[in-house]
């Protein structure tokens, strides 16, 4: 495998950075994600420690060594689009912390940010001593994505979402 960062990006545009873990280590394993069609490079590659290097079942795609790449465990780089990263974010956390399904709004992702925000800010104002930080860093977060979300901006409403998917692993 490649090590440099070029040669893995095969020249195309990084459409997400995420940090799917919390971990520290040094990774050593780099996990390929299928590719959107036939010959075409990973849709995503995320870096992983010998700990983490099966942590990610739900991610399907083959390792490989990662040589001179220097992110921490957890790291990926992402080259889906808008929509796909928005299923990814709702997969691994949105909708197991909101109860808020994709499906039920037929993937209209403005509708889908719209009410995971109005169900965890609901949830914040059910406890009004709730001093938990890391929801209400949440709720901010997903705010700012489902209005750009709404203003027809879906890669814009994933950068937020790629800091709320760090955020959710405090939880």
């Amino acid at each position: 495998m490649p090590s440099d960062i070029n040669q893995l990006t095969a020249g195309r545009q990084l459409t997400g950075l995420r940090q799917v873990l919390d971990c520290p280590a040094t990774p050593t394993t780099l996990r390929q994600g299928p590719a959107a069609a036939p010959g075409e490079p990973p849709d995503w590659l995320a870096l992983l420690c010998p700990a983490h290097s099966g942590a990610l079942p739900g991610w399907p795609g083959t390792a490989a060594d990662t040589d001179g790449l220097r992110l921490s465990c957890g790291s990926v780089l992402d080259y889906r689009s808008a929509e796909q990263l928005l299923q990814s974010h709702a997969d691994l956390w949105l909708t197991p912390l909101t109860g808020v399904d994709p499906k039920t709004y037929a993937g209209v992702w403005p509708d889908v940010l719209d009410q995971a925000d109005r169900v965890l800010r609901a949830r914040l104002g059910e406890d009004t001593g709730d001093g938990d930080e890391t929801l209400h860093s949440l709720a901010m977060m997903l705010e700012m994505a489902s209005r750009n979300a709404a203003e027809g901006n879906l890669y814009q409403a994933t950068v937020p979402l790629a800091y709320c998917e760090t955020l959710a692993q405090r939880l």
